[in-house]
């Protein structure tokens, strides 16, 4: 399979909101229809370009208990179905209004006054460049956003094998039931400690605004990334894959997806559970290294994964007996720790002493208005 296209199913199985790129005729929409029947989900197309936006925000109808605004009908049957794939198509030819008025839908989750199960619907857009399409629009950079923006190339091998022997409905593999669980918090913990090097690639909006309408590099790309870095290495694409470096460029664009690919490749560390299952095993020398280190360890600690009281407060024992190694470069361990002191758990025995690891920190922690209810080892 190929790597674009593996990446779209991704997305669509991660819940995370995608946007198909390519001129037309090039099979987009009949993508989308397979994937859809592979995936055993039910997908409604939208051409959003002949709607107003009374149809994505609802229909408003006085009623006896006031104004209230009415769904349409593929709404009340995405919610009957319990969710599946809505395919916004011709998303760019519709007016910025128009457009506008399907963020409610996708990311509010509100269609009309009409809730939709969002955990197990998949919002897609097709559209054309600007350049190939004369009645197309820039998006703005408040739509651009909040979409994963993936190209669909046109491959003439592909096409003439399919013209021949038929076109058969892609292979998927599907994420594992705990992929956010088990994969998403190490992501993150990659990212944050990606930016907390390059914290100047946080949030950089672009000054043309053609390349605001693509993918560029905001908290919320960023938060996205991560979630689709977990969701490919639970199939066994990990961060430095092809795969993955094309979702982190539909994520936060170009500039920044070489920046963080770079530093990622210089990386080579220990899986957090290590740190977890053996405090003691060696941390990394390199700054860049041991902030990622401390920032996974906290973030796999703190999931609690279905375990057990006991053992989620064993583990963030754990994560303190690690982080206070680093205690002596305040610099590097700050953030960890401070990410640990907040997420005490509430049903944590005050009168049961934290690991002496802890009160390494102490005064830090002070400083920063955290009180951890322990008295000084």
């Amino acid at each position: 399979m190929h790597d674009d296209l593996l990446a779209l199913i991704i997305c669509i199985q991660a819940r995370c909101p995608v946007f198909l790129w390519g001129p037309p005729g090039i099979g987009k929409s009949a993508s989308l229809e397979a994937i859809a029947a592979a995936l055993d989900e039910k997908l409604w197309t939208i051409i959003l370009s002949i709607r107003e936006p009374s149809d994505q925000g609802g229909l408003p109808i006085i009623t006896p208990d006031g104004v209230k605004l009415h769904p349409p009908a593929w709404a009340v049957q995405l919610v009957e179905n319990k969710g599946g794939i809505v395919l916004w198509d011709e998303f760019n030819a519709a007016p910025p209004t128009t457009q506008s008025s399907a963020l409610r839908v996708i990311h509010g989750g509100w269609a009309g006054d009409l809730q939709l199960p969002l955990a197990n619907t998949s919002f897609v857009a097709a559209g054309n460049p600007t350049e190939v399409s004369t009645g197309a629009f820039d998006l703005t950079s408040a739509i651009a956003n909040r979409w994963t923006h993936l190209n669909m190339p046109v491959r003439s091998e592909y096409w003439c094998d399919g013209m021949t022997r038929g076109w058969p409905a892609p292979p998927v593999r599907r994420l594992p039931a705990a992929w956010r669980d088990d994969f998403v918090p190490a992501m993150r913990a990659l990212i944050v400690g990606f930016i907390r090097v390059r914290s100047e690639l946080l949030c950089v909006l672009p000054d043309s605004v053609v390349l605001q309408g693509r993918a560029w590099p905001s908290p919320r790309s960023w938060d996205r990334a991560a979630t689709l870095l977990g969701a490919a290495q639970s199939l066994g694409y990990g961060p430095k894959s092809a795969v993955s470096a094309l979702l982190v460029l539909g994520c936060v664009g170009e500039a920044a997806q070489i920046q963080f690919s770079s530093y990622i490749t210089k990386l080579d560390l220990r899986d957090p559970e290590e740190y977890l299952a053996n405090p003691n095993l060696p941390l990394p020398q390199r700054q860049d290294q041991l902030l990622v280190t401390l920032d996974g360890v906290v973030a796999a600690a703190l999931q609690q994964g279905g375990r057990s009281r006991q053992e989620f407060l064993g583990r963030y024992n754990k994560a303190w007996a690690v982080i206070g190694r680093a205690s002596d470069k305040p610099d590097l361990s700050r953030g960890a720790a401070t990410s640990l002191a907040r997420s005490l758990p509430p049903e944590f025995d005050k009168d049961e002493l934290l690991p002496q690891e802890a009160g390494l920190f102490l005064s830090m922690l002070e400083k920063a208005k955290i009180d951890l209810g322990m008295q000084r080892p």
